[in-house]
Protein backbone atom coordinates (compact mmCIF):
# COMPACT_ATOMS: atom_id res chain seq x y z
CA UNK A 1 0.00 0.00 0.00
CA UNK A 2 2.83 2.35 0.89
CA UNK A 3 4.52 1.76 -2.47
CA UNK A 4 1.29 2.64 -4.29
CA UNK A 5 0.98 5.86 -2.29
CA UNK A 6 4.62 6.74 -2.98
CA UNK A 7 4.13 6.07 -6.70
CA UNK A 8 1.03 8.26 -6.75
CA UNK A 9 2.85 11.00 -4.87
CA UNK A 10 5.76 10.89 -7.33
CA UNK A 11 3.34 11.10 -10.26
CA UNK A 12 1.61 14.11 -8.68
CA UNK A 13 4.95 15.85 -8.13
CA UNK A 14 6.00 15.10 -11.70
CA UNK A 15 2.71 16.44 -13.05
CA UNK A 16 3.10 19.63 -10.97
CA UNK A 17 6.64 20.08 -12.25
CA UNK A 18 5.58 19.61 -15.86
CA UNK A 19 2.58 21.96 -15.54
CA UNK A 20 4.82 24.62 -14.02
CA UNK A 21 7.46 24.19 -16.71
CA UNK A 22 5.23 24.02 -19.77
CA UNK A 23 3.91 27.62 -19.64
CA UNK A 24 7.49 28.92 -19.81
CA UNK A 25 8.22 26.70 -22.81
CA UNK A 26 4.96 27.70 -24.51
CA UNK A 27 5.73 31.38 -23.91
CA UNK A 28 9.14 31.02 -25.50
CA UNK A 29 7.71 29.16 -28.47
CA UNK A 30 5.01 31.82 -28.90
CA UNK A 31 7.59 34.44 -29.92
CA UNK A 32 7.46 34.88 -33.70
CA UNK A 33 10.59 34.28 -35.73
CA UNK A 34 12.52 37.43 -36.70
CA UNK A 35 12.12 36.64 -40.41
CA UNK A 36 8.36 36.33 -39.93
CA UNK A 37 8.26 39.75 -38.26
CA UNK A 38 10.23 41.26 -41.13
CA UNK A 39 7.86 39.68 -43.66
CA UNK A 40 4.86 41.06 -41.75
CA UNK A 41 6.37 44.55 -41.82
CA UNK A 42 6.99 44.28 -45.56
CA UNK A 43 3.37 43.29 -46.15
CA UNK A 44 2.15 46.15 -43.94
CA UNK A 45 4.06 48.82 -45.90
CA UNK A 46 2.66 47.54 -49.20
CA UNK A 47 5.03 44.78 -50.29
CA UNK A 48 7.93 44.72 -52.73
CA UNK A 49 5.62 44.39 -55.74
CA UNK A 50 4.22 47.87 -55.05
CA UNK A 51 7.74 49.34 -54.73
CA UNK A 52 8.58 47.70 -58.05
CA UNK A 53 5.93 49.85 -59.74
CA UNK A 54 8.10 52.93 -59.22
CA UNK A 55 11.56 53.76 -60.56
CA UNK A 56 12.35 56.88 -58.50
CA UNK A 57 11.06 58.95 -55.61
CA UNK A 58 11.55 62.44 -54.24
CA UNK A 59 10.90 63.05 -50.55
CA UNK A 60 10.48 66.49 -48.96
CA UNK A 61 10.79 67.04 -45.21
CA UNK A 62 11.38 69.50 -42.42
CA UNK A 63 13.91 68.94 -39.64
CA UNK A 64 13.76 70.23 -36.09
CA UNK A 65 17.08 70.09 -34.18
CA UNK A 66 16.04 70.88 -30.63
CA UNK A 67 19.56 70.90 -29.13
CA UNK A 68 20.77 73.45 -31.67
CA UNK A 69 17.53 75.43 -31.69
CA UNK A 70 17.55 75.21 -35.48
CA UNK A 71 15.15 74.26 -38.26
CA UNK A 72 16.13 72.83 -41.63
CA UNK A 73 14.52 71.65 -44.82
CA UNK A 74 15.47 68.42 -46.54
CA UNK A 75 15.03 66.88 -49.97
CA UNK A 76 15.91 63.28 -50.71
CA UNK A 77 16.09 61.67 -54.14
CA UNK A 78 16.25 57.94 -54.81
CA UNK A 79 16.32 55.90 -58.01
CA UNK A 80 16.55 52.18 -58.67
CA UNK A 81 18.53 50.31 -57.74
CA UNK A 82 20.83 52.35 -55.51
CA UNK A 83 21.18 56.00 -56.50
CA UNK A 84 20.72 58.62 -53.83
CA UNK A 85 21.09 62.35 -53.15
CA UNK A 86 20.13 64.17 -49.95
CA UNK A 87 20.15 67.96 -49.61
CA UNK A 88 19.74 69.72 -46.27
CA UNK A 89 19.39 73.50 -46.07
CA UNK A 90 20.53 74.38 -42.56
CA UNK A 91 19.89 78.05 -41.82
CA UNK A 92 23.10 80.10 -41.64
CA UNK A 93 25.26 77.01 -42.28
CA UNK A 94 24.02 76.60 -45.83
CA UNK A 95 23.50 73.47 -47.92
CA UNK A 96 24.79 70.08 -46.80
CA UNK A 97 24.66 67.45 -49.53
CA UNK A 98 25.35 63.73 -49.63
CA UNK A 99 25.06 61.31 -52.52
CA UNK A 100 25.78 57.96 -54.12
CA UNK A 101 25.72 57.32 -57.86
CA UNK A 102 25.89 53.54 -57.54
CA UNK A 103 29.70 53.57 -57.37
CA UNK A 104 30.97 56.72 -55.64
CA UNK A 105 29.72 58.06 -52.31
CA UNK A 106 30.38 61.71 -51.56
CA UNK A 107 29.47 64.67 -49.37
CA UNK A 108 29.70 68.46 -49.63
CA UNK A 109 29.25 71.22 -47.10
CA UNK A 110 30.36 74.86 -46.82
CA UNK A 111 32.90 74.10 -44.09
CA UNK A 112 34.69 71.00 -45.42
CA UNK A 113 33.94 71.29 -49.12
CA UNK A 114 33.70 68.13 -51.25
CA UNK A 115 34.77 64.79 -49.79
CA UNK A 116 34.64 61.14 -50.80
CA UNK A 117 32.83 58.95 -48.28
CA UNK A 118 34.64 55.76 -47.30
CA UNK A 119 34.84 53.17 -44.49
CA UNK A 120 31.91 52.69 -42.11
CA UNK A 121 30.22 55.87 -43.36
CA UNK A 122 30.14 54.38 -46.86
CA UNK A 123 27.96 51.49 -45.68
CA UNK A 124 25.51 53.97 -44.15
CA UNK A 125 25.25 55.87 -47.44
CA UNK A 126 24.72 52.63 -49.36
CA UNK A 127 21.87 51.72 -47.01
CA UNK A 128 20.22 55.10 -47.61
CA UNK A 129 20.71 54.65 -51.35
CA UNK A 130 18.90 51.30 -51.48
CA UNK A 131 15.58 51.98 -53.25
CA UNK A 132 14.00 49.19 -51.21
CA UNK A 133 15.44 50.29 -47.86
CA UNK A 134 11.96 50.65 -46.34
CA UNK A 135 11.62 46.88 -46.69
CA UNK A 136 13.23 44.45 -44.28
CA UNK A 137 15.64 41.98 -45.91
CA UNK A 138 16.96 39.21 -43.60
CA UNK A 139 19.92 38.79 -45.96
CA UNK A 140 21.26 42.17 -44.78
CA UNK A 141 21.73 40.85 -41.24
CA UNK A 142 24.36 38.55 -39.80
CA UNK A 143 22.13 38.05 -36.76
CA UNK A 144 18.40 38.48 -36.08
CA UNK A 145 16.75 36.91 -33.05
CA UNK A 146 13.39 37.66 -31.41
CA UNK A 147 14.05 37.93 -27.67
CA UNK A 148 10.78 39.15 -26.17
CA UNK A 149 8.05 41.77 -26.07
CA UNK A 150 8.68 45.24 -24.63
CA UNK A 151 7.19 48.72 -24.50
CA UNK A 152 8.82 50.92 -27.13
CA UNK A 153 7.61 54.48 -27.63
CA UNK A 154 4.42 53.58 -25.75
CA UNK A 155 3.69 50.60 -28.00
CA UNK A 156 3.81 46.87 -27.33
CA UNK A 157 6.56 45.63 -29.62
CA UNK A 158 8.49 42.47 -30.37
CA UNK A 159 12.17 43.05 -29.71
CA UNK A 160 14.62 41.57 -32.23
CA UNK A 161 18.34 41.70 -31.50
CA UNK A 162 20.24 42.26 -34.73
CA UNK A 163 23.73 42.66 -36.16
CA UNK A 164 24.33 44.41 -39.46
CA UNK A 165 27.99 44.71 -40.30
CA UNK A 166 29.63 46.34 -37.29
CA UNK A 167 26.36 47.89 -36.16
CA UNK A 168 24.73 46.08 -33.24
CA UNK A 169 21.31 46.86 -31.85
CA UNK A 170 17.66 45.94 -31.55
CA UNK A 171 14.66 46.45 -33.81
CA UNK A 172 11.12 46.80 -32.48
CA UNK A 173 8.07 45.60 -34.40
CA UNK A 174 4.64 46.91 -33.40
CA UNK A 175 2.63 43.88 -32.23
CA UNK A 176 -0.63 45.51 -33.35
CA UNK A 177 0.30 46.75 -36.85
CA UNK A 178 3.36 44.68 -37.74
CA UNK A 179 5.21 47.86 -38.74
CA UNK A 180 8.76 48.56 -37.63
CA UNK A 181 8.36 50.98 -34.71
CA UNK A 182 12.04 51.86 -34.49
CA UNK A 183 15.46 50.61 -33.53
CA UNK A 184 18.42 51.16 -31.25
CA UNK A 185 21.97 50.97 -32.56
CA UNK A 186 25.50 50.88 -31.26
CA UNK A 187 27.93 52.15 -33.90
CA UNK A 188 31.71 51.95 -33.39
CA UNK A 189 33.74 55.17 -33.51
CA UNK A 190 37.28 56.25 -32.54
CA UNK A 191 35.83 57.61 -29.29
CA UNK A 192 33.99 54.37 -28.52
CA UNK A 193 30.50 53.02 -29.34
CA UNK A 194 27.86 55.64 -30.12
CA UNK A 195 24.39 54.68 -28.89
CA UNK A 196 21.34 56.02 -30.70
CA UNK A 197 17.60 55.42 -30.89
CA UNK A 198 15.41 55.99 -33.95
CA UNK A 199 11.62 56.02 -33.59
CA UNK A 200 9.20 55.77 -36.50
CA UNK A 201 6.62 57.76 -34.59
CA UNK A 202 4.06 57.97 -37.40
CA UNK A 203 3.47 56.33 -40.77
CA UNK A 204 1.60 57.92 -43.68
CA UNK A 205 0.17 56.76 -46.99
CA UNK A 206 2.30 57.85 -49.96
CA UNK A 207 1.47 56.45 -53.38
CA UNK A 208 -0.21 53.46 -51.75
CA UNK A 209 2.90 52.74 -49.68
CA UNK A 210 2.97 53.09 -45.90
CA UNK A 211 6.15 55.07 -45.24
CA UNK A 212 7.48 56.81 -42.13
CA UNK A 213 5.93 60.27 -41.87
CA UNK A 214 7.60 61.39 -38.63
CA UNK A 215 10.96 60.09 -37.45
CA UNK A 216 12.51 60.93 -34.09
CA UNK A 217 16.24 60.41 -33.65
CA UNK A 218 17.90 60.46 -30.22
CA UNK A 219 21.70 60.42 -29.85
CA UNK A 220 24.46 62.06 -27.77
CA UNK A 221 24.55 64.81 -30.43
CA UNK A 222 20.96 65.76 -29.59
CA UNK A 223 17.41 65.05 -30.69
CA UNK A 224 16.24 65.50 -34.26
CA UNK A 225 12.66 65.21 -35.54
CA UNK A 226 12.13 64.71 -39.28
CA UNK A 227 8.63 65.23 -40.67
CA UNK A 228 8.01 64.20 -44.29
CA UNK A 229 5.59 66.51 -46.04
CA UNK A 230 5.48 64.99 -49.54
CA UNK A 231 6.65 62.00 -51.56
CA UNK A 232 6.53 62.08 -55.37
CA UNK A 233 7.18 59.10 -57.60
CA UNK A 234 8.79 58.80 -61.05
CA UNK A 235 9.48 62.52 -61.43
CA UNK A 236 13.19 62.65 -60.58
CA UNK A 237 15.51 63.94 -63.32
CA UNK A 238 18.43 61.43 -63.73
CA UNK A 239 20.81 64.42 -63.86
CA UNK A 240 20.23 64.85 -60.11
CA UNK A 241 22.53 61.87 -59.48
CA UNK A 242 25.46 63.09 -61.58
CA UNK A 243 28.63 63.70 -59.58
CA UNK A 244 29.36 67.40 -58.89
CA UNK A 245 32.52 68.73 -60.56
CA UNK A 246 34.21 69.18 -57.16
CA UNK A 247 33.63 65.50 -56.38
CA UNK A 248 34.87 64.35 -59.79
CA UNK A 249 38.10 66.24 -59.13
CA UNK A 250 38.74 64.00 -56.08
CA UNK A 251 38.50 60.74 -57.99
CA UNK A 252 41.86 59.28 -58.94
CA UNK A 253 42.15 58.29 -62.61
Amino acid sequence: MRSILQFARRRALAAAFISAFLPAVSGAQALPDAKALMAKHNAAVGGKALFEKYSSMQLSATMNMAAMGMQASMEMFRAKPNKFVQKIILGPVGEITQGFDGTVAWSMNPMAGAQLVEGDALESVKTNADFFSNLQDPANYTKSETVGMEDFDGRKCYKVNVARGERLGSEYFDAATGLLAGFTASTPSPQGPIESTTVFAEYGDFGGLKLPKRIEQHSPAGDVTITFTAVEFDKVDPAVFELPAAVKALIKP
